[in-house]
């Protein structure tokens, strides 16, 4: 078997995700909600208009906005309580990728009483049945959670472990580029980037296939395109509408293909230090590109050129020096010490990306001295 593509979400491209939720709701006997949402979100007032159009609709919604950045197991738990307790139909995720992740498990949880998550995070059980509906409402541009098979939660300790099974799948997804309007410059560009690493690691990744091409490059083009104009002029709705499509198709995209060795690398570096994942893969995009390059062939280049608005000439050598300043841009760093990687940690980092699941589908196979050298040369 040469590759399979299987995608069951609803898409909705939308201009009034409340109305559109209500919408999609009308034709379920008796839906009860649990909006699951952040702090942040809860502050910016946007949650309540949602609660007030299923309120008027005779739709019950019960809030949950404990959800951290980066959520675990302690996270989850209460979520799933309290959506128990409210008798749920249907869990609604209002937010970014820690929401919509945490709204995935909370599903699964829901669909199989008794299921523990660790043990299903280690392989030690198994999903049995199917899922309480996710409908997921992005409000960044970044993660592409809302149209993958994935969640990533934290154990105990935690060690993020992800869980992958068709049953993750979001049963909706409402994509309301409105709703990333009030996003701020940085976090755009690094939720932007998110998405650009996304598009060209399953691209240029092994497990790339005609299908996921399409999405991958159309992913690339639209971010090329419009995250400039988002991040600095964060009011243009043509710019947001537009990534925050490219952010879905570009999660569609690596879903089914995989990512590479920025993915990798980040992990470890990002729990290390503690950064934004976007800001961690937009700053190692450069040096990995540097790395696989000379892996990349003329018939895959070609199409990736022209997505990338690069000269005719242009040639994968070019393709980090166009990162780096593509990434500066941006007004996000170039240099992994202006993140605060430390060059003891060097070895302890590399040796722990060759752990990573991504870490064998990039374009070139690295080794573990190949990532001391990488992030030596980049530091």
């Amino acid at each position: 078997m040469g590759s399979v593509f299987y995608f069951p979400t609803r898409l909705i491209f939308s201009t009034d995700a409340a109305e559109d939720l209500v919408q999609e709701l009308s034709n379920i006997s008796s839906p009860k909600v649990a909006l699951l949402t952040d702090q942040g979100i809860l502050s910016t007032g946007m949650a309540d208009s949602f609660v007030k159009k299923l309120d008027a609709a005779g739709v019950p919604a019960e809030v949950f906005s404990n959800i951290p950045g980066n959520p675990n197991i302690q996270d989850v738990l209460p979520a799933f309580e309290t959506a128990q307790k409210a008798g749920s139909t249907h869990i609604v995720a209002l937010g970014g990728g820690s929401v919509i992740d945490t709204a995935k498990a909370v599903g699964i949880l829901l669909g199989n009483p008794g299921l523990d998550w660790e043990d299903l995070q280690w392989g030690r059980s198994k999903i049995e049945k199917p899922a309480l509906p996710v409908i997921a409402i992005p409000t960044t541009a970044g993660t592409g959670s809302e149209s993958t098979h994935v969640t990533v939660i934290g154990d105990h300790t935690g060690f993020k472990r992800g869980v992958v099974h068709p049953e993750v799948f979001a049963k909706i997804a409402i994509l309301d580029g409105s709703l990333t309007l009030s996003l701020p410059a940085k976090l755009t560009a690094s939720t932007g980037m998110d998405v650009l690493v996304h598009s060209i690691e399953a691209y240029l990744g092994k497990r790339a296939n005609p299908m996921t091409d399409m999405f991958a490059l159309g992913a690339i083009r639209a971010a090329v395109r419009w995250l400039p104009e988002a991040t600095h002029n964060g009011k243009n709705l043509e710019a947001r509408k537009a990534m925050t499509e490219a952010a879905t198709i570009g999660g569609i995209a690596m879903d089914q293909a995989g990512l590479g060795l920025a993915h990798a690398i980040a992990g470890p570096v990002a729990n290390t230090y503690h950064l934004h994942h976007g800001l961690t893969v937009a700053v190692l995009l450069p040096p990995t590109l540097a790395f696989g390059a000379p892996s990349i062939t003329p018939e895959r280049w070609q199409p990736l050129r022209e997505a990338l608005r690069l000269p005719e000439n242009s040639q994968p050598k070019d393709f980090s020096p166009w990162a780096t300043k593509f990434v500066a841009g941006l007004g996000l760093p170039t240099r992994l010490s202006e993140v605060g990687l430390q060059k003891a940690d060097i070895p302890t980092l590399a040796e722990n990306t060759t752990r990573m699941a991504m870490f064998g589908n990039n374009v070139r196979q690295a080794t573990a001295e190949d990532c001391v050298k990488l992030l030596e040369e980049y530091l």
